[in-house]
């Protein structure tokens, strides 16, 4: 099983411009082809999923090996640009998995 998974930052996805992976890439053509697709908090590292959370619980329940291709989205210290990048997932994928925390 392949594992792919590419960390992007905020402002590649936003503007469309490459992304800092090991190949350059369109980061909005990435996007369109995750499976699975997190944002990373600057300060702790911590991802929060934005999209794939069917994907990630027919991983877990299967018994036989799937991959995904992943996308981590660095969010840098804007919190503000959260909203733009959930739009431009919906727009890609036609919903989003991001739950606020109360």
């Amino acid at each position: 099983m392949e594992r792919r998974s590419f960390i992007v930052s905020i402002e590649s996805v936003l503007t469309g411009a490459p992304a800092g992976t090991p190949a350059p890439a369109d980061a909005r053509r990435l996007l369109n082809h995750a499976d699975v697709i997190y944002a990373v908090e600057s300060e702790t590292q911590q991802d929060i999923l934005l999209y794939g959370k069917a994907k990630l619980e027919r991983i877990a329940r299967s018994d036989i090996p799937e991959g995904a291709r992943v996308l981590r989205i660095a969010m840098g210290s804007d919190r503000r640009k959260l909203q733009r990048l959930l739009a431009l997932v919906r727009d890609a994928k036609g919903s989003h998995d991001y739950a606020e925390t109360a």
